[in-house]
């Protein structure tokens, strides 16, 4: 069986989702951190390295194989780690303003989100031993790099409290609740979600809210000192949801909705709402996909805010068709998204 080796600065958080896929497709004792393949990378001397990306090499008998996925907003790519791999997994992917000299190793994928990959103990004793295996150097503060570690613990859950029932033949999403709608986000300080993301999710959320049929709950999550606050302070809630609350009430919401958030980029409330089969409506996307997702068959998609009320009509009233979006979106994630099924994307592109 083929080794995989993951470079242990990672930024853990945003690392989990594919560290499970490897574990999945390769056996976990198959899978394990050094620094061995990772020092010409440089990562220390690189501005948002750690943020920016997540490194692993395939080594097969004689054979190297070197990848990096690429979770940051942005679109631009860290020219340094595409430099030095063979392969290039990014998020938010654009062909225009990614830059055409990228295309050779660059492979599109969706978005994923940050969840618990192992017990209390395991990430205690990842935490320390990754730390010791940069050299006590990681590419981040020493404190930032062990929070991220326990926040991984702490504040998020394993796949499974995203997606328990993978049979696309059985599945249906019986955990909606009839008229219920929730949604919350924070209240974004960026320059185009000050203009465009929080505006249209201030809309949807005021839309619903008129519906007498709507139960709303939700809102934004934000606090005094924000340049937005005096607009939105009706929608404000100043007590952060958990994140098995906030699941909960997603699972039970009747639809949900997305637009592309900070730097325009595809967020985690994506992944999430394929992973757990949410009939979705959604503005446009801006950045590629492995495969587009499609109006009517995996998402509802609305160009014009005009006709948000007709369409939460339409997707409250229409059973068959709201039933038709959520397997549709599970489809899709048992394609595409789930940690298993990105990897081996990745590795058969």
């Amino acid at each position: 069986m083929p080794a995989i080796i993951i470079d242990p600065t990672v930024n853990i958080q945003y690392s989990s989702f594919y560290i499970k896929g490897l574990e999945i497709v390769f056996g976990k004792v198959n899978v394990r951190f050094s620094s061995k393949y990772f020092k010409s990378l440089k990562r220390q001397k690189e501005r948002n390295s750690y943020e920016h990306y997540m490194a692993f090499v395939l080594v097969d008998k004689d054979c190297l194989t070197k990848y990096v996925i690429d979770f940051r907003d942005k679109v631009e790519v860290k020219e340094s780690a595409y430099d030095w791999c063979d392969k290039y997994a990014k998020i938010n992917y654009h062909k225009r303003y990614t830059g055409s000299r990228f295309s050779s190793k660059m492979i599109s994928i969706p978005p994923g989100f940050g969840i618990r990959i192992w017990g209390l103990w395991e990430t205690i004793f990842y935490g320390i031993s990754n730390f010791a295996k940069c050299n006590f150097s990681p590419v981040t503060s020493g404190k930032q790099f062990f929070a991220d570690y326990f926040l991984l613990y702490l504040r998020r859950l394993p796949i499974e409290g995203y997606s328990k029932n993978d049979q696309l033949k059985e599945y249906e999403s019986m955990e909606s609740k009839e008229n219920y709608v929730f949604f919350i986000s924070t209240l974004w300080p960026h320059e185009n979600c000050l203009k465009t993301t929080n505006v249209l999710r201030k809309h949807f959320i005021e839309t619903c809210k008129n519906f007498q049929f709507i139960d709303f709950e939700g809102g934004f999550y934000a606090n005094s000192s924000h340049p937005q606050y005096e607009e939105f302070k009706q929608i404000v809630f100043t007590k952060p949801y958990s994140v098995k609350s906030y699941l909960d009430k997603t699972k039970a919401s009747l639809f949900v909705f997305n637009t592309p958030s900070v730097h325009n980029c595809h967020g985690w409330k994506l992944g999430e709402f394929l992973a757990m089969g949410k009939a979705i409506i959604s503005t446009p996307l801006s950045n590629e996909l492995p495969e587009a997702l499609v109006h009517g068959k995996n998402i509802h998609i609305i160009s014009d805010f005009s006709k948000l009320e007709e369409t939460v009509r339409l997707i409250v009233k229409n059973k068959k068709y709201r039933q038709h979006l959520e397997v549709g979106a599970k489809a899709y994630y048992l394609k595409y998204v789930k940690p298993e099924s990105v990897i081996r994307y990745i590795l058969n592109y």
